[in-house]
């Protein structure tokens, strides 16, 4: 009592409510990054029980719109080149060129693990990317469907098989996507990190068994979940199979695997535009309106505790006397060893590399960047296919 007593003598009560709020946000940040954001990289798969079947059959789908020929020529041979022994990959055209949906063949002519289907389409029947889905589980000879997209690329051939890893422990897996910019720069890490703060709060929900959200790029659940949901929800999105719909697997019996290890990463190109980025930041952001605030409340809390900690030190440091300077200050400089220690071991995980050195940069621009990013709201119209 006597303690307090002199807190109030010293620093008023304005002083001791700013000295206690500084500590409470300090305390919040820890748990964020010296915890929550930390179970990643202690997360280990593999120290689950198996409960199903070891080396499941895995089918890859990825739609490819157009005449993609980046995917025709690299993605498509890393895709079949895995090195896992019980696999498929089924490609859904989408598109009325000919002679690509003949070199399409030629590769199915080359590759005995590759299934193809195709679909038409022009300007007044867009065929959307759940629709494609729902062709390729089809045309799927095997019952764990694993999802990718064209522009991305596994960063290693052992991808299927530690996805599959998944597949024995849970019905619902999630691995991790890594951006990958065109050029270098502060504009493209901050924009880099922007994306890798999100899959981290994703990520940490998921290893608690509850996933909302999965890269596009790399997730999966088995076709028997599929069918008891009886197909994709909000059909009038041409997105949210990889979040809307995974929330709709998880309340009817889904069991989550999250696996997270660099081989495991698949790489998605992204264009180093600002503004093309924001526009993809915020058509992905177009299902976050049907999420609920549970889901969403972690990320914003993270960040709202993260700008009052930075103003309150801020003003601790400014206006209060020279011991409780020093202290807010410490306790700035302890935040900051704590956030990039967490990140390093985070991004590690993750597939990312050469984040601690300026990641100061992120910890202050994030929730400006997020802001920025929710000042305008995408339309939710899917651009259409010719």
């Amino acid at each position: 009592m006597q303690f307090f007593e002199n807190i109030l003598t010293h620093y008023s009560w304005y002083g001791a409510a700013l000295i206690a709020v500084v500590l409470i946000l300090f305390i919040v940040q820890f748990y964020y990054y010296a915890i929550r954001y930390d179970r990643i990289s202690r997360f280990r798969l593999l120290r689950r029980k198996v409960t199903r079947e070891a080396n499941p059959p895995i089918s890859v789908i990825v739609v490819v719109r157009g005449e993609n020929e980046q995917f025709l020529t690299d993605e498509l041979r890393v895709l079949l080149a895995q090195e896992y022994d019980y696999y498929e990959v089924v490609v859904v055209y989408v598109g009325g060129d000919i002679d690509y949906y003949a070199e399409l063949q030629r590769v199915k002519d080359e590759y005995s693990n590759m299934r193809l289907t195709k679909l038409g389409g022009n300007d007044r029947l867009y065929i959307t990317t759940k629709q494609a889905l729902n062709i390729g589980i089809k045309s799927a000879q095997y019952d764990n469907l694993l999802f990718t997209t064209t522009g991305a690329c596994p960063m290693s051939e052992a991808w299927v098989s530690l996805m599959a890893k998944g597949f024995e422990r849970g019905t619902v897996v999630v691995g991790s996507m890594l951006p990958m910019f065109e050029t270098g720069g502060v504009r493209s890490y901050l924009m880099r990190m922007t994306e890798f703060h999100r899959q981290r709060n994703a990520a940490a929900t998921t290893i608690m068994g509850r996933p909302y959200y999965a890269p596009r790029c790399n997730f999966g659940f088995t076709r028997e979940l599929y069918e008891t949901t009886r197909g994709f929800n909000h059909l009038n999105l041409d997105s949210g199979e990889n979040d809307l719909y995974l929330q709709l697997l998880m309340t009817c019996g889904g069991r989550a695997a999250a696996v997270m290890s660099p081989r495991s990463v698949v790489g998605e190109h992204r264009d180093s535009s600002w503004h093309e980025w924001l526009e993809g930041m915020r058509y992905d952001s177009i299902t976050m309106r049907y999420y609920s605030p549970l889901q969403l409340g972690a990320p914003r809390h993270e960040q709202m505790t993260r700008m009052l900690f930075f103003l309150c030190a801020i003003v601790a440091i400014v206006v209060m006397p020279l011991e409780v300077k020093v202290g807010a200050a410490l306790l700035v400089l302890l935040r900051y060893l704590v956030v990039v220690w967490s990140t390093r071991r985070t991004a590690q995980k993750m597939g990312e590399k050469g984040v601690a050195l300026h990641y100061w940069m992120f910890d202050i621009a994030g929730p400006a960047i997020e802001y920025i990013i929710s000042l305008k709201h995408h339309d939710g119209k899917a651009k259409v296919w010719k």
